[in-house]
């Protein structure tokens, strides 16, 4: 996402729920202006949106970077490998036929 001329302070990713990924910027009062350009700068800046994440995600993974007035938000998936149940077979095998 481009968010140029945002300082990174500005700007927050947050899970919501562990289903959601918002993202939102919040205006860092610097003292400088008026109340007026304060308000002109919040409307300008103002961004708020909310993502449903998948149902495989490592929520301790997720890491977001900005640079360059783009933020990149990395959220990995869990990857579980299927069990196996083995109990139901027996335990001695035929081979089918012979080697050659």
């Amino acid at each position: 996402m481009n968010f140029e001329g945002l300082r990174k302070e500005e700007i927050r990713v947050e899970v919501e729920d562990s289903k959601y990924m918002v993202i939102r910027t919040e205006l860092c009062d610097t003292g400088a202006g008026t109340e007026e350009d304060a308000a002109e700068r919040m409307r300008r800046r103002s961004f708020n949106r909310k993502f449903r994440l998948p149902v495989r995600v490592d929520l301790d993974g997720i890491t977001a970077r900005y640079e360059d007035g783009v933020l990149t938000v990395t959220v990995p998936r869990l990857f579980r490998r299927p069990q196996i149940d083995y109990s139901g077979l027996d335990q001695t095998f035929k081979p089918l036929a012979p080697a050659a």
